[in-house]
């Protein structure tokens, strides 16, 4: 028994000093990947938008460094994209045919043009196929914005799990240690003592 006991106690040791070495380093992983996200936001210099000036959003003036803030810009990009677009998205936009924004480069039916006008190659755009291109452009512009935004607060999201497991592996790494502790104390009683 005593050569088990003896056993137990290195083992639970051994492996409750690695559990708190790992949950500490994972906690710091986590700590150190939240800020290097945030310090990245910060470098833009993206500063959130007024949704409206009658509404203009919690956190509207503030400098995107953080999941809320990355959120309420989100949230400020669509807002105005939709006032831009009429409430479509990109895939919604017709798809006006040209590359410039000024002359169509191939021929338009009545059918794709969106003022329902048969175009020629080369001629000046029409006022609402024009509008139709400029809010096409501005939800793709938009788009991009939001995934990247949205990656952020993902990054945001893992971060903070990765320190939080680092805390449960932490407070596991100190079980362990506890119980290293009552084997000790175990293994130093005499026989038939209360531990």
């Amino acid at each position: 028994m005593e050569t088990t006991v003896k056993a137990a106690k290195t083992t639970s040791k051994v492996l409750a000093n690695m559990v708190l070495i790992i949950g500490i380093i994972t906690f710091i992983g986590g700590i150190i990947v939240f800020g290097v996200t945030s310090a990245q936001l910060n470098a833009q210099g993206i500063t959130v938008a007024e949704i409206t000036e009658e509404d203009p959003g919690p956190l509207a003036g503030q400098t995107v460094n953080g999941p809320f803030q990355a959120l309420a810009q989100i949230n400020a990009i669509q807002h105005h994209t939709e006032s831009i677009t009429g409430g479509k998205t990109f895939a919604q936009l017709g798809n006006v045919a040209t590359k410039n924004g000024q002359t169509y480069n191939k021929d338009v039916t009545a059918e794709t043009s969106t003022d329902g006008e048969v175009h020629k190659a080369g001629d000046q755009l029409s006022e609402d196929d024009a509008k139709t291109f400029a809010a096409r452009s501005t939800a793709q512009t938009a788009s991009f914005l939001v995934a990247s935004l949205f990656v952020s607060v993902l990054a945001f999201g893992v971060a903070t799990f990765i320190a939080a497991i680092g805390v449960v592996i932490t407070l596991v790494g100190f079980s362990l240690r506890s119980l290293a502790k009552q084997l000790s104390a175990l293994e130093t009683a005499p026989e038939g003592a209360a531990v």
